[in-house]
This record gives C-alpha cells, sequence and structure tokens, in this order.
C-alpha cells in the first residue's frame, strides 16, 4: 500500500511546492533625500537658467517634451516653444529672481515640487520694474542616468488680475 501511495504523495508535494507563491524580491532601496537634493539643485539651475537667459542649460534642465504654463498665457508644448518663449522674454525684458521655498514629493521615476519665489521683469524699452510673488509646481521625471529633467512648469502670481476684484 504504501508504494501504490508513494507516487501520488510526490505529485501532491510537487504540485504544492510549485504552485507556492515566488519569494517577495527584495524591496528597493530609494535615496529620496538625495533625489529631493537632486531636484532643489535642478530648480536652482533653472531660475538662474531662465533669469539669465542661458538657453544651452534650459535645454539640459527641461524635457523634450515639456509642457510650459506661465501666467495668463497659453500652454506651450516642446523644448523648442519653451526655448522660443524665453527668448521672447529676454528680448523685452530683464529679469532676476529666486526661489523662496521648495516642498519635493518623489514617487519612484516621478516628483512633484511645489514652489515659491520672487521674479521682477524689467522692461528693456523702460519703465519700472515690476515684482511680482510667484508660486507654482514643477514635475520631474528621471531619466535613464538617474537625473532628474523638467516635464511640466506651470506658475502664477500672487498679485490679482487687472480689474479683478480681491476675495
Amino acid at each position: 500500500m504504501i508504494r501504490r501511495f508513494a507516487p501520488v504523495a510526490l505529485v501532491a508535494t510537487l504540485l504544492a511546492t510549485g504552485c507556492a507563491p515566488a519569494p517577495a524580491p527584495a524591496p528597493v532601496l530609494v535615496d529620496t533625500a538625495a533625489d529631493v537634493a537632486a531636484i532643489n539643485a535642478l530648480v536652482e539651475r533653472e531660475m538662474a537658467a531662465f533669469t539669465g537667459a542661458n538657453i544651452p542649460e534650459i535645454e539640459a534642465i527641461f524635457a523634450a517634451d515639456v509642457i510650459l504654463m506661465p501666467p495668463s498665457e497659453p500652454a506651450l508644448q516642446g523644448l523648442p516653444a519653451a526655448v522660443a518663449w524665453t527668448q521672447a522674454l529676454h528680448a523685452a525684458f530683464t529679469v532676476s529672481g529666486s526661489y523662496t521655498s521648495s516642498d519635493v514629493t518623489v514617487s519612484g521615476d516621478l516628483a512633484v515640487q511645489r514652489f515659491t519665489g520672487t521674479l521682477t521683469v524689467t522692461p528693456k524699452a523702460g519703465g519700472d520694474p515690476m515684482a511680482e510673488t510667484v508660486k507654482g509646481i514643477h514635475v520631474l521625471r528621471r531619466q535613464a542616468d538617474g537625473s532628474w529633467k523638467i516635464t511640466q512648469d506651470a506658475w502664477n502670481t500672487d498679485a490679482a488680475a487687472p480689474g479683478a476684484g480681491g476675495n
């Protein structure tokens, strides 16, 4: 009798172990602090490139499919459109500014940075400088080499639109 059940027991054992779930993969260790530091450094480079009209640096910071959403203007798609917008802005204005706060959330290969800052634009044709407090969002994507690039950039100002009433 024992021999007769040995193949059945062997098959049952193989089926039971063969159907067992595979062990969970080891968790991937993510250095979120390093990602946040890299993103904050990148956006500081972005502000310096933007205020300095440094087009090669802008091209290095933004993804090829970037979407730029400046205040009170239509969205711009693609790096050539973002570069053209920056060049047109700098043809008419001298720009200075800085970030005053940054809050970064990283999730895998995507990150969101919520920021505040100041921008001052001075018309090159003459006129008073216009200072603004700004706030916005950057969406960033990790590149194949581990670096980050901005894929979406949207910002607006705290100033009320002309003719708009305050709350």
